[in-house]
């Protein structure tokens, strides 16, 4: 019974939130989560150009390590590097969105036959294109920048020099989609403290 009521709960918020204002600036902060995958050398780097491409929209990402202390409105990124040729035949990674906490990367795939100079900007990429599924909630692509389903080897050539960028779409989406997590998250704990 709790369930039920924290899910409609969640999906009235949302309803709610989407058809007002999007989040406020100040509010567009999202924390992930992550482990597994590559030592601090890629993933620092890494980490910090995906904080740059958020940054440029307005978005700022709380980083941790591991998924002991992350809270319950985090999202949590696992990096693996032994990925079954069968799963999602040629993707990079893959993000859970209509659950809403859940990605897991493909290290190995993303390194794989790479210039050692292109992983870093390419795992934050995939990190970025990731994370903003699981922010708009849907796994909808755009037909250019991050958010294209599938990179050309142009765009590879180019993410090293600038990040790939965001659609006004994608970042109203994103926006709108903080906003409803936001809301979600804290009907949630206002139900739970009148339980």
């Amino acid at each position: 019974m709790r369930i039920a009521v924290l899910t409609t709960i969640g999906a009235l918020a949302s309803v709610v939130v989407q058809a007002g204002e999007p989040v406020r600036a100040a509010e567009r902060v999202v924390t992930v989560c992550m482990t597994g995958g590559p030592g601090a050398v890629i993933r620092t780097p890494a980490k910090v150009i995906a904080s740059k491409m958020f940054a440029a929209i307005g978005v700022t990402v709380n980083w941790r390590e591991g998924f002991r202390d992350c809270p319950p409105q985090g999202i949590f990124l696992s990096l693996t590097e032994e990925t079954p040729a069968a799963l999602f035949p040629g993707a990079l990674g893959y993000s859970l969105p209509y659950e809403g906490s859940h990605i897991r990367l493909f290290y190995d795939r993303i390194a794989h036959d790479r210039p050692p100079i292109l992983v870093p900007a390419l795992l934050a990429h995939v990190m970025v294109h990731e994370i903003t599924h699981m922010l708009q909630g849907i796994s909808e692509h755009s037909t250019q920048g991050i958010m294209k389903a599938r990179w050309t080897q142009d765009d590879f050539s180019y993410l090293i020099v600038k990040p790939l960028p965001f659609s006004d779409r994608d970042v109203d989406m994103i926006y709108r989609g903080l906003a409803a997590r936001i809301a979600r998250f804290q009907a949630a704990v206002e139900l739970s403290a009148r339980l």
